[in-house]
Order: structure tokens, then C-alpha cells, then sequence
């Protein structure tokens, strides 16, 4: 009988130990994660490394999609990704727009500085 009660006994400390661990670490992750400096803000740094890192997904999606990004800029502001520059062909802009609304953030998508037209460089050519 003693035995029994000791089992018993024993069992109840190891669960109220565990339990007694869990309580103690899952308000602190929880208060952790609810301060306003782990929130990103636009303004804070984390916020910049957000916006380049939308910027940089854009730039990807757009290669993705088949559109020739190297002549196009991306900035992200406000859940707005602004694309500018010039593209190949006129469908091309539509394709962009398309391709920046498919990363997470992007709420937006500024294609009024995009143009369509010759890639090429407007040097003239010697002969």
C-alpha cells in the first residue's frame, strides 16, 4: 500500500513540475512576441530589412514570370510594391504587376512607372 501511495505521489510531483515549467515559459514567449519591439514598424530597421526583403521576392517573382527585370526598379512602401522602368513589350506590365501581387505583403502593386519599349541602350550607334 505504501508503495502505491509513493508511486502515486511521485507521479503527481513530476506532472506538476512539468506543468510548473510549461506555465513558466509560455507567458514569457507570449509577452516576448506581443512588445512592440519585435513588432516591425516601417519606421524601425526590422521594418527596412522587411521592405528590401519584399523588394528582392518582387524582383524574383518578375524573373519568374518571365519578365526581363533588369531594367525594372522595385521599392515597397506601405504594403505598396512601385515598380519602375521599362519592359519589353506592353504585356509585359501587366505580367509584372501580376507576378508583385503574388508576395506576401503586397497589397498594392504601382506600375504607372513602367513603359514598354526597346531594352536596348539609347546610345547611338557608330558605323
Amino acid at each position: 500500500m505504501k508503495t502505491r501511495i509513493a508511486a502515486a505521489l511521485a507521479s503527481l510531483v513530476v506532472a506538476s513540475f512539468g506543468t510548473a515549467a510549461y506555465a513558466q515559459t509560455t507567458p514569457q514567449a507570449a509577452s516576448t512576441a506581443a512588445t512592440p519591439n519585435s513588432m516591425s514598424s516601417p519606421m524601425s530597421s526590422s521594418g527596412m530589412t522587411s521592405s528590401s526583403n519584399i523588394e528582392e521576392k518582387v524582383k524574383h517573382e518578375l524573373t519568374a514570370h518571365g519578365v526581363t527585370a533588369t531594367d525594372v526598379q522595385v521599392s515597397f512602401s506601405n504594403g505598396t510594391a512601385t515598380l519602375t522602368g521599362t519592359v519589353a513589350k506592353h504585356k509585359d506590365i501587366a505580367k509584372a504587376k501580376k507576378a508583385a501581387m503574388r508576395v506576401r505583403g503586397v497589397k498594392h502593386v504601382d506600375v504607372s512607372g513602367l513603359q514598354a519599349g526597346s531594352l536596348q541602350s539609347s546610345a547611338p550607334m557608330s558605323s
